[in-house]
Order: C-alpha cells, then structure tokens, then sequence
C-alpha cells in the first residue's frame, strides 16, 4: 500500500471520528463490536482497501479501518507478490474498539475441511505430505495445510507464517516438517497412548497430575480445563484410561464441518 494513499485513509479516518455519525455509533455497541480479535469473511471492501467489512464467525458483520500503522500480511501468497484486500478472503484482525487495526493477515478462502481418515496416523512425514500435495507442486499451500492438516481460522495464519520462513506462499518439505510439530493429531500419533502416559508420569504413581499431564497437551492457555474435563472421576489426577480417551479425542476427533456464521 502506496504512502500516498495511506495519508488519504488517515485524512478519511480524521473525518469519521470528528464528523458525529449515528451509524457507526449504533454499531459499536452491538454484540461482538468490541473483540479485539476479529476472525472471518472479507465481505466488502472500499476503493482504497483501507475500509473493511468482515462477516464474523458466528457473529455480526463488524467495521475495519486500515491505518497507516497498521501491519499487513497476505498469508499463502509470496511476499513479493502485489496483493489487495478482495471480497472473499479470510481474514484475522487485532484491532482497537473503533475498528481500528493494528495487524491483519488475509488468507485464501478454504472452504470446509476435509477429513483424511485413520491412515494419517500411521504415515511418515513424506507420505504425508505426497498426500496432501493436491497440485503436485512439491510444496503444501496454506489452502491445503487448512483444508487436510489444521484448519483453524484464528490461529493458522500465524502458524503457518511462522513456518513459512522463506515467505513465498507455501512449504517445503523442512517447512512443512516444522509446521507438523505443532499440530496435536500429529504429534500424539508418534506414539501409542499407552507409551505417552508412561513417559509422562515422571513418579510412577500411576496418575499424572496437571504439570506431568502438559508434556501431552499442547493448549497451554487452556490446560487447567483441558485437565478438569479429562478428570472423569473428578480424582485431582489422570489415570491411565483418562488420558487414553483425551489423546484419542485428538487423534481420531472428527473435523468440524459445519461453522455456524
């Protein structure tokens, strides 16, 4: 985005907070207004790219204004590549209250997942890979990343720039690798349950409590409810039976189809 049509959405921008506009009030006291993260569908977008509407993931439709500080990513696509916002695209946002935004990635649009059944769990990274790799490009898209591998709106954006170390839009075989070591279907199938609770349980008392249960979850931010719903018998600690049904809830879990919006 050119300086130049940054400084004209800053003098837009001035005009909408200075100018009394009912509308926009309204809007920014309906529900789902005030996240400060904003996952959905590119829905419309102005002349200048700058001003956004995003269909939330089962919520309304929320107001997004790119500033000049704002940072841009197009995740999928090389870095080198000329990209605008366009109608369709996924998009994830950290923003102010006023829909002012401070980072957004845009994605490709995936469509539903696709479930690519128990045989998964027993490949090697290359067979994998040969499987998912739909145009046969020797190279993982972030389409078929989302769509075979991890498909989560709110978080693959991030997971699968980060992986992408060369910036050209997909991953090679090293990237991909990498990429495959935080996905929790993935890493829980290198082992049977069984062996996983074993080596967690690092005193042998045949129970694993919430720090030995973390070297097996891998939702750091929700590990103390991860623990309390696996804790059938509500025990303080996972036996053997608990922890086997919580890593098959992982590895053989049905994707989601169906996103209500």
């Amino acid at each position: 985005m050119t300086r130049t049509l940054f400084i004209h959405a800053m003098a837009a921008l001035v005009s909408l907070v200075t100018t009394p506009n009912s509308n926009l009030q309204a809007q920014g006291n309906r529900v789902g207004q005030a996240t400060s993260i904003v996952v959905g569908t590119l829905k419309q977008v102005d002349a200048s790219g700058t001003k956004l509407s995003v269909q939330q993931i089962g919520e309304n439709t929320r107001e997004l204004y790119i500033i000049a500080e704002t940072k841009i990513f197009f995740v999928g696509w090389p870095a080198f590549t000329d990209h605008k916002p366009k109608v369709g695209l996924g998009v994830k946002a950290s923003c102010e209250k006023d829909g002012l935004v401070r980072t957004i990635s845009f994605t490709p649009p995936v469509g539903e997942p696709t479930i690519l059944g128990d045989e998964r769990l027993t490949m090697n990274e290359p067979e994998l890979f040969k499987m998912i790799d739909k145009d046969f490009s020797k190279a993982i898209s972030y389409v078929e990343f989302s769509k075979y591998i991890y498909h989560s709106p709110k978080h693959s954006p991030d997971s699968f720039r980060k992986a992408d170390q060369n910036r050209n839009g997909s991953l090679d075989r090293a990237e991909f690798t990498e990429a495959l070591s935080g996905v929790s279907w993935w890493k829980l199938s290198r082992q049977t349950p069984s062996a996983w609770f074993l080596s967690a349980d690092e005193n042998s008392d045949g129970m694993l409590d919430i720090k030995e249960f973390a070297g097996i979850c891998m939702s750091r931010n929700h590990i103390g409810n991860i623990f309390k719903r696996t804790d059938e018998d509500k025990s303080g600690g996972l036996s053997a039976r608990e922890t086997t049904t919580y890593i098959r809830s992982i590895t053989h879990a049905e994707t989601k189809r169906r996103v209500k919006r």
